[in-house]
């Protein structure tokens, strides 16, 4: 079972696009070349770089298509009409926008509205998953409560840290 610092540990590994403020050649990673870096050219970076190059004011972070309001919104109402968990934008989504809007948020549009329609989302798919518990009986719940357990900790640990 991962904790949730290694659930963001693999998000960071996820790519967003980039607009470097500065010239560098190619990086060669063990992931993977990266670059040249070129002014004002839009470049793909693993999240864990572009965070550290706009920590040092080395860029900007181009949000991913699916981080804006009217995307988000839609995926919310999706998510409310179905009575089953329907699929994310992204896997690491919460991930990725904690991050993005911690360090970030003044590249994304909306910010404020994004993060609230994010936590939004969070806090439909949580009631979802509770909601599903109800359903159970008692021999299923026995079975399934170690994972249960853990997966609700982690669940509240990334909300808490998504605040």
């Amino acid at each position: 079972m991962m904790d949730p610092a290694e659930v963001e540990f693999l998000a960071e590994k996820e790519l967003v696009t980039i607009v470097p403020n500065f010239s560098h050649n190619k990086l060669y990673l063990i992931s993977g070349d990266i670059g040249p870096f070129n002014p004002g050219l839009p470049l793909d970076v693993p999240l864990w770089l572009a965070v550290n190059l706009k920590q040092r004011q080395k860029c900007r972070i181009q949000p991913p298509e699916w981080m804006d309001v009217e995307t988000l919104e839609a995926k919310k109402q999706e998510e409310k009409d179905s009575a089953v968990f329907e699929s994310v934008m992204n896997p690491h989504f919460m991930e990725i926008s904690k991050l993005l809007l911690t360090h970030a948020a003044d590249d994304i549009t909306n910010a404020d509205e994004v993060h609230a329609l994010i936590k939004d989302l969070w806090d439909i798919r949580a009631a979802k998953l509770r909601q599903s518990l109800d359903n159970l009986s008692l021999m299923e719940i026995n079975t399934i409560r170690p994972f249960l357990t853990q997966a609700l900790d982690n669940m509240h640990t990334l909300k808490m840290n998504s605040m």
